[in-house]
């Protein structure tokens, strides 16, 4: 059953992760954390192209409204907000009436955090006779200041799936398994399996801000997933997870210590109860470039269930130690990367280990809401000692997996469907390995339909 795991943790994974609208922050899962993005509106004036204007050029034609535009984007696009702003502000004295001008200054007010200033810009352009698409962005930027305004804010999401694996059960690309050194034949049903699966999430977040000189959150959600196998029912999944905590600033870094719970099921029956504590660190070098790191311990109490006897041999603690960073190259583009080291024990040391995963992902924003995310990871794993039933050899694990995502709100194809997102993936996980039991690969294609809510 040593195709168990890896399923079991991406579910596990998948049932507690937590959206988070903000580009600049980190998420190890880039379709959740594209999907967040995607919340917060985009101005056509913020979006136009840019150019590398010098700033000897805008000395020379101060008065070219155009210019000193195209100039203010550049500065957005190399993250000068502030500079922008001045900027933006100077074509406002000089030509009031510039009703797209007056949007992009209140956009870049916002992401400034000068909510009092940005509603007044905004309410300037609604009182006046702009197009409908600037009506409607602006709109859509007066509710997102009235949000931030709020001491308390909820949020749900619903997500519905279907699912393909050319070899859900993980089997032997060679069709063998070791049996006490000897290479034994897989009987037909223990060969790769393809597979098709329905999956169903849930979850429900509130988190409250305490303000203040260094701002303060406390968060909370709970969150559910299930995955129903068409043919392989022993891969049945459930999950349910609780989670909290809290969000600290002091000397330029931000602290978040949290904690929770997740229990998970097999085949509807009791599989994994695990408890853990984390704490993120983060700090902003550039306006742009974020550094972190994660630490995480679980307390992994597997239960014997009917399809899996030997389940509590897994039973133990495990460690996570991960550090990156995230870069906004541009307000379209934005890379991630990060370095990882697990420890994880184990009741029989055979199934102790530790992994070394590097990675990185991209994300591309690619206008009215539709995104594009492509990431790799390698993760190598070493045993503590070989499990003689299969090898005197130690086992040795090398992984592979890549991902691709695109994704785009529904609104696109229907008005009424305001709040729903489409997302289809295709993932590539290949593992080689010392032992053949464990030398496999698995392609996995996927569509998605999630509804968000928030306020």
């Amino acid at each position: 059953m040593k195709f168990l795991l890896i399923p079991l943790l991406l579910a596990a994974a998948s049932a507690s992760a937590q959206n988070n609208p903000n580009l600049d922050r980190d998420s190890r899962d880039p379709a959740r954390r594209a999907a967040a993005e995607r919340k917060a509106p985009e101005p056509a004036a913020e979006s136009a192209p840019s150019e590398e204007i010098p700033f000897e050029k805008i000395l020379a034609a101060p008065g070219d409204l155009d210019l000193n535009e195209r100039f203010a984007r550049e500065q957005i696009r190399r993250g000068d907000l502030r500079g922008a702003a001045t900027t933006l502000e100077r074509i406002l004295i000089l030509a009031p009436g510039r009703d797209r001008t007056r949007l992009l200054y209140a956009a870049v007010l916002l992401r400034l955090d000068a909510l009092q200033d940005a509603e007044r810009e905004l309410r300037l352009v609604l009182a006046r006779l702009a197009p409908a698409d600037v009506i409607a962005e602006a709109k859509a930027y007066l509710k997102l200041v009235e949000g931030r305004r709020r001491k308390t804010h909820f949020d749900a999401r619903l997500s519905v799936g279907y699912g393909w694996d050319d070899n859900r059960n993980s089997a032997s690309d060679t069709d063998t398994n070791l049996f006490f050194g000897v290479p034994v034949l897989l009987n037909p049903n223990s060969r790769r399996q393809d597979d098709t699966n329905v999956m169903f999430s849930g979850g429900l977040g509130v988190s409250r801000d305490f303000g203040g000189a260094k701002p303060q959150k406390a968060f909370a959600n709970v969150s559910y997933y299930r995955g129903e196998q068409t043919l392989i029912d022993a891969l049945d999944l459930q999950a349910y997870s609780v989670a909290g905590g809290f969000a600290l600033r002091a000397l330029g870094y931000e602290l978040r210590p949290a904690a929770g719970f997740d229990h998970v099921l097999l085949s509807q029956s009791t599989y994994l109860r695990n408890l853990w504590q984390g704490l993120r660190v983060s700090r902003k070098l550039k306006p742009r470039l974020e550094a972190y790191a994660d630490f995480r311990r679980e307390d992994q109490r597997f239960v014997r269930t009917p399809l899996v006897a030997n389940a509590t041999d897994r039973t133990g603690e495990q460690y996570d130690l991960t550090v990156g960073a995230n870069w906004v190259v541009s307000p379209r583009d934005r890379l991630a990367f990060f370095a990882g080291h697990r420890r994880k024990y184990a009741r029989a040391v055979a199934q102790a280990y530790r992994r070394e995963t590097l990675g990185g992902d991209y994300t591309r924003l690619l206008g009215r809401g539709m995104f594009f995310v492509a990431g790799l990871t390698g993760q190598f794993d070493r045993y503590d000692r070989p499990d003689v039933s299969l090898s005197t050899m130690g086992r040795e694990d090398d992984a592979l997996v890549g991902q691709v995502l695109i994704g785009a709100p529904l609104t696109l194809l229907w008005d009424p469907l305001s709040g729903f997102t489409g997302t289809l993936g295709v993932e590539r996980f290949q593992q080689y390995s010392n032992l053949v039991n464990y030398k496999y690969t698995n392609t996995r294609l996927t569509a998605m339909v999630t509804y968000k809510w928030g306020i």
